[in-house]
């Protein structure tokens, strides 16, 4: 998965003033924050998730029942040996009627006094069989090919759903990271000024009053800091869970992933759309395999050994063909060849459906990146607006036209316009990289 990192300032110049603030307001001072990418937790994740091992082991088990398949098309050998000790089967050496001597094997009556006596009968052959024509095979291997394809594509879909959470849980980690330095800043800022009016109070240049409304403020805004750094923490834990891994307490979302820059992307019909097609093409393949199997299957067959009975040993060898014809199994094959057809329908329209549910979910992004641009405009000018309503309530308050309340509402006027342009910022942020995922 990569992105565009590109500024945005390639982005027709609009949001590149707050990201330069953004950079400026919350650089580290007098020390060096470790920032975390999001690249870097993604590969980090796919290293780290428990169930990552499922996905690989149901994937090589369906290799390995490609092999299986296509193993039953190569010739196959093995060796027999047996050995029996029983009565009978004496060899005896006679003549024929045209005068040749044979061995024959022959056993005495019971009423024979060599009847019961053992003779020790053994057997070692080699055994070949090769197939010629194997329907039932090819069609196995399709099938063990298509579940295989499946599985690889069930694999990368769950990779794209890891990235994803991940994804979310890091822009989450960022937005209440940067709400939090806001909170920050203004409760820093909120302590200065009831230092400096504690200052004056003593100078007796104002009224006790407003020392209490400026530790009222200060209080105020160290509650909103403390909520916010506590939802930062919380998404941070978030992250770390999305990630199977624990980040460093100095870790910090990198902020210019907010710059990233958006081309039109190609369309994309999605890994989960992919996975159902491929399932639905094993699925009809494991039904054709089904069909298959009324084939008849036609092989060569061969033997070579020696047999024999006590000391005497005879050569033995065979060659010919074997054709198997099935004939009736009860209707088996053609149920479980309307099963596999079933499940392939049912695969194809959960594939239609998660189709138009991307393609669904691509408008929505689109729209979410557009309203999300003309609203940051709008969230820009209204920082700068609230940005001068404090210092002109900073201003009014040291001329004594008006209260430290004043102040303190402009003040939290300028924390809510930032936040909510942070809000924007991460929107867009997020509504691009659901169009600009590579795969």
């Amino acid at each position: 998965m990569r992105w565009n990192m590109n500024m945005v300032c390639n982005w027709k110049g609009r949001g590149a003033i707050a990201v330069v603030a953004l950079a400026a307001m919350f650089a580290p001072v007098g020390a060096s924050a470790e920032v975390v990418t999001l690249q870097k937790l993604e590969t980090l994740s796919l290293q780290n998730q428990a169930h990552w091992e499922v996905v690989e082991a149901n994937t090589a088990q369906a290799g390995a029942e490609v092999d299986v398949a296509r193993a039953a098309k190569m010739p196959t050998f093995w060796i027999n040996i047996s050995g029996v000790v029983a009565p009978g089967s004496d060899i005896e050496r006679i003549r024929t009627v045209d005068g040749r001597e044979v061995n024959v094997r022959a056993s005495p009556t019971v009423t024979e006094s060599t009847a019961f006596r053992p003779n020790i009968r053994y057997e070692g052959t080699i055994d070949m069989r090769a197939p010629l024509y194997d329907g039932q095979t090819r069609a196995a291997i399709k099938a063990a090919e298509a579940f295989r394809a499946a599985a690889e594509a069930r694999s990368s879909a769950s990779r794209e759903t890891v990235l994803s959470m991940v994804r979310t849980a890091y822009l989450d980690w960022m937005e209440t990271h940067l709400t939090n330095k806001l909170a920050l800043v203004s409760a820093e800022d909120a302590k200065a000024q009831r230092q400096r009016i504690e200052q004056r109070v003593a100078d007796g240049e104002r009224a006790r009053s407003e020392l209490d409304s400026a530790r009222y403020e200060e209080l105020q805004g160290e509650l909103v800091a403390a909520d916010a750094q506590a939802r930062a923490v919380t998404a941070k834990r978030l992250l770390e869970s999305a990630v199977g891994s624990e980040l460093s307490q100095d870790a910090e979302p990198d902020t210019s992933l907010l710059g990233i820059d958006f081309h039109v992307p190609n369309v994309d019909s999605g890994r989960e759309v992919e996975a159902f097609e491929r399932q639905r093409d094993a699925a009809h393949q494991e039904a054709r395999m089904h069909r298959k199997g009324r084939l008849p299957v036609l092989a060569v067959v061969g033997q070579t050994g020696l047999a024999g009975v006590n000391e005497r040993a005879f050569p033995m060898y065979r060659l010919g063909l074997n054709l198997a014809v099935p004939l009736w199994d009860g209707g088996r094959a053609v149920a479980l060849a309307r099963a596999a057809d079933a499940q392939a329908s049912e695969l194809g329209a959960r594939a239609h459906e998660a189709r138009l549910g991307r393609e669904e979910a691509r408008q929505r992004a689109l729209l979410d990146r557009e309203h999300a641009e003309g609203q940051l405009a709008l969230a820009n000018r209204l920082v700068s607006v609230s940005q001068m309503r404090v210092q002109q309530a900073r201003t009014s308050f040291e001329l004594g036209a008006s209260d430290v309340e004043a102040v303190a509402d402009a003040r939290g006027a300028l924390r809510d316009a930032q936040s909510q342009r942070v809000q924007i910022q991460v929107a867009r942020t997020d509504a691009i990289l659901r169009l600009g995922i590579e795969h």
